[in-house]
């Protein structure tokens, strides 16, 4: 949905693209082909987002909003975090020496203001400090956000292992001979395209979802914790986001850690006394997020941890969990995060996995996955013959004005094609949205337990999640081929 409402607004005629978080939900796939289509874009842009390797691909300057100023920095995001520090430096330097001039002028005039020899001076200096601009004192930025979570109890060497599992939604095939083995201390980041499997893997390896064969065998004294956007029910409602967090606190906790952690995810002053029930989503997701950490399991499957927090609270994240002594299984598409946090690399792709002993980088230059982000683009082209010599020469035996008629002719066969397609774009995105909101619906119903109290009520699920995730993957190809076939006429 959200990649549908992107390309739409950029095959418009718009001049400007505003764009608040655009690469939410987007897998590092469509973040890449996303990325080249706002680089072909003529317009200009404005964007609000955390994710750090976006900004830094596309940006050519940074407006920063703090303490009531908008401040313009040139360049990207980490040209921005240099000039910053250079310039908050310079204020810091010019405002020390004038504090040191004001309190040497004014030393000056409280000595001799009352000799007469000396009165003279001591007047001018007070009519020169009367006179003086002022530089303002450099206003505190925030602290740096920084936390640290209770540390596991320790497990096996092997933590996990998945011998030949099989798991499918009806007649959609997920995984048909899947075999694992995840060691102690290890931080594996899944990449591949949305629908490959990296949630239902993450599922499979928190025994959320039962697996249809083969084994999955947890190692000694492993406990395992799983979070994912839509996992808000191990919340009460009826709490205040403290009592809430301070439920499952191990020793060494107290409240007033527990509200440094929460201030970390952005519930900063009176938000920790709100209801849960008041939350809204993204929040109620930061708030299951601090909970799962304030007493962590040995083995951490994290679905896209990072979707509802700002820069700031990333950076604690990841500072947390570099200390993190447990194991760590996790899908984001935040690059930043994962660039700091993988150590290994499973590429997940129709069913089978690839392990890379590396971390992002490596998998990159190993599976030369940095370009078939283009690929996957270039794939989507139609093939348009460019022109010939031949028919550059037809062209200049044609008369003025009957190049202007055909000319004529073209546009208004161009403006009549770009229409039709125009209106199938926009049905293919309605029907898309549908898709998606009855997939959403039969993933929450999937994810209750009570759902496989029933075997038929689970079947039935199961084929109807299967039915719908096929169709949506052959409404999104098509919405793909024709919606680039549309930017080419734009």
């Amino acid at each position: 949905k959200v990649r549908c409402m992107l390309s739409r607004m950029m095959m418009g005629r718009a001049n400007v693209l505003m764009l608040d978080e655009p690469t939410n939900h987007l897998d590092l796939e469509t973040l890449g082909w996303f990325q080249n289509q706002l680089k072909r874009y003529s317009g200009a842009i404005l964007t609000i987002s955390h994710d750090r390797e976006f900004l830094n691909a596309i940006c050519d300057g940074i407006a920063e909003i703090a303490h009531g100023k908008l401040n313009r920095y040139h360049g990207n995001y980490e040209d921005y975090l240099s000039q910053k520090a250079e310039r908050e430096a310079q204020h810091l330097a010019a405002y020390n020496n004038q504090q040191r001039e004001i309190a040497h002028l004014e030393d000056f005039v409280r000595r001799f203001r009352a000799k007469a020899s000396k009165a003279t001076q001591a007047q001018a200096r007070l009519k020169q400090l009367e006179k003086m601009e002022r530089i303002e004192a450099p206003l505190s930025e925030a602290d740096t956000i920084s936390f640290s979570f209770p540390q596991p109890q320790r497990s096996g060497q092997r933590v996990a292992t998945l011998d030949k599992v099989q798991q499918a939604y009806g007649e959609h095939i997920v995984y048909e001979d899947l075999s694992l083995n995840i060691e102690k201390g290890e931080r594996i980041v899944l990449v591949g395209p949305n629908g490959a499997g990296k949630s239902t893997l993450l599922k499979i390896l928190s025994g959320a979802v039962e697996i249809q064969g083969g084994a999955r065998e947890l190692g000694h004294n492993v406990s395992v914790g799983y979070f994912s956007q839509q996992r808000v029910e191990v919340l009460n409602m009826e709490r205040t986001v403290i009592d809430e967090a301070m439920e499952r606190i191990e020793n060494g906790m107290n409240e007033q850690k527990v509200r440094g952690i929460l201030g970390a995810f952005l519930f900063r002053g009176e938000d920790v006394f709100k209801k849960v029930k008041v939350l809204s989503g993204g929040e109620k997701s930061r708030l299951a997020l601090v909970k799962l950490l304030l007493a962590p399991p040995n083995l951490l499957l994290l679905d896209e941890p990072t979707t509802h927090l700002d820069m700031p609270s990333i950076d604690a994240l990841i500072g947390a969990i570099k200390d993190y002594s447990g194991t760590l299984v996790f899908v984001s598409h935040d690059v930043h995060f994962i660039r700091a946090i993988a150590q290994n690399t499973i590429q997940i792709q129709a069913g089978s996995i690839t392990t890379y002993a590396g971390d992002y980088d490596y998998y990159l230059r190993k599976s030369g996955a940095s370009s078939e982000q283009s690929g996957l683009v270039a794939g989507l082209k139609n093939a348009r013959p460019d022109g010939s010599p031949e028919t550059e020469g037809k062209r200049d035996k044609v008369s003025a004005k009957e190049r202007r008629r055909l000319a004529a002719e073209e546009r208004q066969r161009a403006s009549k094609g770009r229409k039709g397609i125009e209106k199938k774009v926009a049905q293919l995105e309605v029907e898309i949205l549908a898709l998606e909101t009855e997939q959403g619906e039969l993933s929450k119903q999937l994810e209750d337990p009570n759902s496989y109290s029933d075997p038929e009520i689970a079947k039935e699920l199961n084929i109807k999640a299967a039915r719908v995730s096929k169709r949506l993957e052959e409404k999104n190809y098509e919405w793909e081929i024709t919606a680039e076939e549309l930017s080419q006429l734009l």
